[in-house]
């Protein structure tokens, strides 16, 4: 999973979120080159649990617990506002489209 590893996540996730590790410095994502839309699709895959094409809150949340990201991040509701921060038809799910966009912005 390239970008995310780009993104200095190096994981293989399972339901109780197995084997999840960071091995490279988040700085390094800045370094390489963009992603192309086919690894894109990968990271989006690693959220949408569910297979829906959306990643909601819950599923956002569930990643990020087994990054072991701690503190506020992990509550549902600050999942929600994330959520919105890239939701532009406001829906409350991030689509592919939406996530590709996001994407850009980070790798810009």
């Amino acid at each position: 999973m390239v970008v995310m590893e780009r993104l200095g996540i190096s994981y293989e996730l399972d339901m109780n979120c197995n084997k999840v590790a960071a091995d490279h410095e988040f700085a390094e994502i800045f370094e390489e080159e963009e992603p192309s839309l086919e690894e894109i699709k990968e990271a989006f895959d690693v959220f949408d649990e569910n297979k829906d094409g959306f990643i909601d809150a819950t599923e956002l949340q569930r990643v990020l617990r087994c990054l072991g990201i701690k503190g506020n991040f992990v509550k549902l509701e600050d999942c929600t506002r994330m959520i919105k921060e890239a939701d532009e038809d406001e829906d409350g799910r991030i689509d592919f489209n939406e996530f590709v966009k996001f994407m850009e912005t980070c790798f810009a």
